[in-house]
């Protein structure tokens, strides 16, 4: 783990453990000018949390000789259109429909049932499908039992929720 995210992780760590949020990621961009911190809880992270967070952080950056002196910094949730990152977001989004990309090349859109430290248990979406019959209106039939299957995190390469409006 680069210098910087071990600091920050270190600072942080007793306070995401206080408050019931758990860190996402750290990313240390443009030869660490930029740093981006991701937290959230089980219940989403607020604007007050990722306040504290952002002053605890800047205390052990501000003056630090591994930071550029101008850097910036920014403190958030990972938001809802980015890929899953650790096993407590996948939690947080049990009964969602996920879009699952695998490390061997195939996309999956299936809803998530369940999740634990190693895996996720999922549910294939089937599409339904319109049948028409002779002098009536279309009528919804409902395809055979959806699959369930298991993937390891380590299968995952990128897991989104899906958001249909």
């Amino acid at each position: 783990m680069d210098k910087v995210q071990q600091l920050i992780t270190d600072t942080i760590t007793p306070t995401l453990q206080e408050k019931d949020l758990f860190l996402v990621e750290i990313k240390v961009l443009l030869g660490g000018k930029k740093i981006e911190v991701y937290a959230d809880s089980q219940e989403g992270i607020g604007i007050d949390d990722c306040a504290i967070l952002s002053r605890m952080i800047e205390k052990v950056l501000d003056g630090n000789p591994i930071v550029p002196e101008n850097y910036l910094l920014e403190v958030s949730s990972p938001g809802m259109t980015n890929p899953m990152k650790v096993p407590r977001q996948y939690l947080r989004r049990i009964g969602k429909v996920l879009e699952v990309a695998t490390n061997d090349g195939k996309n999956i859109e299936a809803k998530l049932l369940e999740a634990n430290d190693n895996s996720i248990l999922l549910e294939e979406v089937k599409p339904e499908k319109k049948a028409a019959k002779k002098g009536a209106k279309a009528a919804t039939v409902k395809e055979e039992e959806a699959k369930k299957f298991e993937l390891k995190y380590s299968d995952i390469k990128k897991a989104v929720v899906q958001f249909k409006f």
